[in-house]
């Protein structure tokens, strides 16, 4: 149906319409990177929105030219990642020292983590293909997006179908590890507030063994395919759909517990994701009382192989239902509004074993009805407030409430006073209440949720292309899931800790424009992250979370050609021994990028790109260490 609206829209003219869409922004108003939509339950102006929060716009992701969308987080402050070896392995993303299922991640207004395993997002599977902004909200976002927003957001949106990107697009990259990668999309739109944004990209790396001595390389492939559009029923009404497939195979090896090494075995995951989206969006008395409803489907199918022989496979998949409301209104010169949302959301997940007669062979399933209220209030740009309240009844776990309430001041022509405070949960995983896995792991059904709160202050000096940004913050966590192990059997498992984890930290941003055509930007961060298993009993410092972090990239625009580069710096960390069960510190590293283009003429261009510069051993899990140099080269054009 969609589609046919969509052709016929494309041929007419009616009035265009300004979005009201809390993901799916059609038209942009203002700058890229001027609203964010996701700091509040409607867009926002991210200069008032006062939460913590870094944007990744096309420039810089267009000029690094970096081929995963891990690789660009790593230059946000507080957000650190940690790959389990070459490209297509395991790779964990954390904000603010939470865990790596305390990330929420949006694509195109779909909720991305993955049902089928940990809960976590498998950004290992993330191309940048299409990809036009990442957005990282920092600190609780529970009260507005619900489970799993503890340690923040990254909301990330793909090519505007009426954006300036129009016509024919592409690319075709080789470079070392056997790395190969082609891209191809279109876009198409008219005056009137119709689109369609249409991409495919492929990739294969061969990649390299991560076991010490002979054996065959642990190589990667990756098909994604992307479709978003939108149409203009009438003038009040319009019409969203986003479609999403991802299929990729990653090969990796077994683990020597006696050496403490990777050893070397034919293993491998197929990983096949699929999601929907289709949203109306309502716009009454003068578009100041908005109706939003949407549908949203995403599922997951994880297939572990030996040698080519099926292993076991786990399934998930989740729906979700909304609607929401929000109405603006004025009094004197305070600009108020209200919002409220109604969720409801069905999860299922399916493990499949080898063995029909195996234990962990079952299906289970949860849901959850939410209700959201949201109030904000803004001043001109001189000051702006929100508060936000959430109230959760799922049928697995107590009814929660959560809230969230931020503020930002304007102090100065240029500074600005910003905070926020946030109360954040998240469920346990179906892994963590019924993983089985005899002779290795047992789920826990008796897990309660995790719970946490925090809250930041910062200033801010500047515009949104030259400024400084410093923040501080605190949180803590209750009821965290830790590992268990149990020296008789030999079986692992999960537990709600007793104790607090606590975590602080200090983050440094800043971005400047530097003559014509050159812009550099920057970030520090510190973080001092700690855990407590039980109740009174000492403060163990995080795993994998480094203590300093920082980032420098540049880009250089030019008539003929434009370069760029980038250094990710990754401070020192703890990790765990898995052989000898102690623990053990990873090296700081820093990863260079350089990246350049050539126009050959206006339409193509030839392009190079060194990954890993300096040749720096990377290691962000004991034991597994990360590619050393890497050359690119290739083409793109835009028609």
């Amino acid at each position: 149906m969609l589609a046919i609206l969509l052709a016929a829209q494309l041929a007419a003219t009616p009035t265009p319409v300004k979005p009201q869409a809390d993901e799916i922004v059609l038209v942009e108003p203002l700058p890229p990177g001027t609203i964010s939509v996701t700091a509040s339950r409607e867009p926002v102006q991210r200069i008032l929105s006062g939460t913590a929060n870094s944007f990744i716009d096309n420039v810089l992701i267009d000029r690094l030219n970096l081929s995963q969308v891990k690789d660009y987080l790593t230059l946000v402050p507080s957000v650190a990642v940690a790959q389990t070896g070459p490209m297509g392995a395991q790779t964990q993303v954390r904000i603010r020292g939470a865990e790596a299922n305390h990330t929420m991640t949006f694509i195109d207004g779909i909720d991305m983590t993955d049902p089928a395993s940990s809960g976590e997002f498998r950004y290992e599977t993330l191309l940048t293909a299409g990809v036009e902004s990442i957005e990282v909200l920092r600190g609780p976002q529970s009260a507005l997006w619900g489970s799993e927003a503890i340690g923040g957001v990254i909301n990330i949106t793909t090519t505007n179908p009426l954006g300036s990107r129009q016509g024919l697009f592409g690319e075709a990259e080789g470079g070392s590890l056997g790395t190969a990668r082609l891209g191809l999309g279109a876009t198409v739109s008219n005056s009137s507030g119709a689109g369609l944004s249409v991409q495919g990209a492929w990739l294969s790396s061969r990649g390299y063994n991560i076991a010490p001595g002979p054996g065959d390389r642990d190589g990667y492939d990756n098909l994604t395919l992307h479709a978003k559009g939108g149409v203009a029923i009438a003038s009040n009404l319009t019409a969203t759909l986003v479609l999403r497939h991802v299929s990729s195979n990653s090969k990796f090896d077994d683990f020597d517990y006696d050496a403490g090494v990777p050893l070397d075995a034919p293993l491998s995951t197929r990983t096949r994701q699929w999601a929907a989206r289709g949203q109306i969006d309502l716009f009454l008395a003068d578009r100041r009382w908005t109706h939003s409803l949407s549908v949203t489907h995403s599922s997951a199918a994880n297939s572990n192989r030996d040698g080519g022989a099926f292993v076991n496979r786990s399934n998930g998949a989740r729906e979700q239902y909304r609607y929401q409301s929000s109405f603006r209104f004025d009094t004197g010169a305070l600009e108020h509004r209200v919002t409220a949302a109604v969720e409801h959301q069905d999860e299922r997940f399916a493990s499949i074993d080898a063995d029909p007669d195996a234990f962990s062979n079952q299906r289970r399933s949860r849901a959850q009805t939410s209700a959201v209220g949201e109030y904000r209030l803004e001043l001109a740009d001189r000051l702006a407030a929100g508060i936000a309240v959430r109230r959760d009844w799922n049928n697995r776990f107590a009814d929660a409430t959560t809230a969230r309430a931020n503020a930002s001041l304007k102090l100065a022509a240029d500074l600005r006073l910003h905070g926020s405070w946030g109360s954040g949960i998240a469920d346990p995983t179906f892994y963590d209440l019924y993983g089985f896995f005899p002779g290795f792991f047992i789920g826990n059904p008796n897990l309660k949720p995790e719970r946490s709160t925090g809250w930041d202050v910062g200033l801010r000096w500047g515009n949104l292309t030259r400024y400084i940004d410093v923040t501080w913050y605190r949180a803590r966590l209750n009821n965290e899931i830790i590992s268990t192990f149990d020296p008789e059997t030999f079986l692992s498992g999960v537990a709600n800790a007793s104790g607090r984890s606590r975590r602080q930290g200090i983050e440094v941003e800043g971005q400047i424009a530097i003559g014509s055509g050159l812009s550099l930007r920057g970030s520090y961060a510190w973080l001092d992250a700690s855990q407590q298993q039980v109740a009174g009993g000492a403060l163990v410092r995080e795993v994998r979370r480094p203590r300093h972090s920082g980032s420098i990239s540049t880009v250089y625009n030019h008539e003929h050609f434009q370069l760029a580069a980038s250094a990710a710096i990754t401070g020192a960390r703890g990790d765990t021994d898995f052989a000898r069960f102690v623990p053990v510190t990873l090296p700081a590293y820093t990863l260079v990028t350089l990246s350049g283009a050539w126009h050959i003429t206006d339409q193509i261009d030839l392009t190079a790109r060194i990954e890993n510069a300096l040749d720096a051993r990377q290691v962000d899990v004991f034991a597994y260490r990360g590619p050393g140099l890497t050359a690119h080269g290739g083409i793109r054009f835009r028609l």
